[in-house]
């Protein structure tokens, strides 16, 4: 299982929508938001959908300005690594920059 929490700044007065809009996408779903627009959100995974692909639309949506992750969480299966910080398993740029 994998989960991610974000906190999606939205215009108040469009909550109804943006709900609306985000909770179509398959494992979202919307918690709660303060008076000034901050909207918390999860994202679970969901049958034929992949997590990254609905994250990034989450961000398209109209109705939101901007998006902070603010937790992720995922299993690792017995047959599975965790990703380490060994130099042999760094695929992003930013960290064979660091190196």
């Amino acid at each position: 299982m994998n989960i991610v929490s974000l906190v999606l700044r939205i215009k108040p007065e469009t909550r109804a929508e943006a709900e609306a809009a985000l909770t179509a996408f398959p494992g979202v779903e919307c918690h709660g938001m303060s008076a000034d627009g901050k909207l918390v959100v999860t994202v679970e995974d969901a049958e034929g959908a992949v997590m990254s692909d609905t994250l990034i639309a989450l961000h398209r949506v109209p109705q939101v300005l901007a998006a902070t992750l603010a937790y992720e969480h995922r299993d690792v299966a017995d047959d599975e690594s965790p990703v380490s910080n060994q130099p042999e398993a760094l695929n992003s740029p930013c960290e064979e920059a660091q190196s």
